[in-house]
């Protein structure tokens, strides 16, 4: 009779168990991924919908950077350029 050693020659029944065990592990890493990528699509769409949905004003100041990078002492109608009077003329 021969010794046959499952290492060496797996039978086709075990290979084929772990081959579906794994598929089952994979199916359900797939699931996972599918739901959180859907998630985050949703997620997007939800804040592009909602930036469309605010006024107009409010998009201008929130996205503009000028606003932002201007001392807090000058107004908003100021602008610095050399062609302004006061400076080097």
């Amino acid at each position: 009779m021969q010794n046959r050693s499952p290492k060496k020659h797996p039978s086709p029944r075990s290979l084929a168990a772990r081959l579906d065990r794994a598929a089952g592990d994979m199916n359900a890493f797939l699931l996972v991924l599918a739901i959180g990528l859907a998630t985050l699509d949703l997620t997007c769409l939800w804040a592009f919908k909602m930036k469309e949905a605010l006024p107009a004003m409010a998009r201008a100041t929130a996205t503009s950077s000028s606003a932002v990078n201007k001392p807090a002492h000058q107004k908003p109608s100021q602008t610095l350029s050399p062609s302004a009077p006061g400076f080097g003329g």
